[in-house]
């Protein structure tokens, strides 16, 4: 099993190829040629790509017969949904604080 990081995930999906993977994978498994086909690249080329993507946790290639086949790992972009919730979190936090801290002053500033 891959242990993912925010990083790792973050770096897997920067690339607009591989996140074009990901949105093909989420309709359901391909074959390594599918996946060549989306981008219309080599299978050198996709086989780089999805290397990537296992590393992050987020596919899983296994072979059937003669073929490749990817699929999505379940869950793998829980991850960076997790991170991104508790930046927002914070940064709503701290707004909220700012909003407070700039109420209090002009009330002092309103005050004989």
């Amino acid at each position: 099993m891959v242990k993912s990081t925010v990083d790792g995930v973050a770096h897997a999906i920067a690339s607009p190829s591989r996140r074009q993977l990901v949105g093909r994978l989420a309709e359901g498994p391909a074959t390594m040629s599918e996946l060549a086909a989306v981008l219309g690249v080599t299978l050198p080329a996709i086989d780089k790509h999805v290397r990537v993507l296992e590393a992050a946790g987020l596919a899983r290639k296994r072979r059937v017969g003669r073929q490749a086949i990817v699929t999505l790992e379940p869950g793998g972009l829980d991850l960076l949904a997790d991170w991104a919730t508790g930046m927002r979190a914070m940064w709503r936090a701290r707004l909220a604080d700012f909003a407070d801290h700039l109420a209090a002053d002009e009330h002092h500033r309103e005050q004989p």
